[in-house]
């Protein structure tokens, strides 16, 4: 009995949790980039709200600043920003409540 119980409660928790996908990936297209940057979720096509959206280094501007031969300063740039139109992979996570740009498409 005890152990058809358990059965019920480990298939009833994993219903629960397959209907709140703490996390889930998901695509978009930048529509304007930072600082107010607005991307669409596919298959929706409804803006994400900007404070919703967390961006990884990969698809920031980043650049470095390194010192050549003679001496002199010359910047190295290591990735770019996103720019309106291009697609990104993003992890849905808290349930819609934030998105994580990990990286374009």
């Amino acid at each position: 009995m005890s152990a058809d119980l358990l059965g019920v409660l480990q298939a009833i928790n994993q219903e629960s949790m397959r209907g709140m996908k703490p996390t889930d990936l998901c695509f978009g297209t930048v529509a304007q980039p930072e600082p107010n940057i607005r991307i669409l979720l596919e298959g929706t096509m409804q803006p994400i709200p900007t404070a919703a959206i967390v961006l990884c280094d990969s698809v920031r501007a980043r650049q470095v600043v390194c010192t050549d031969s003679n001496g002199d300063s010359v910047i190295v740039p290591l990735s770019t920003a996103l720019t309106a139109g291009e697609r990104v992979v993003m992890l849905r996570c808290a349930q819609g409540q934030r998105f994580v740009v990990l990286s374009r498409a």
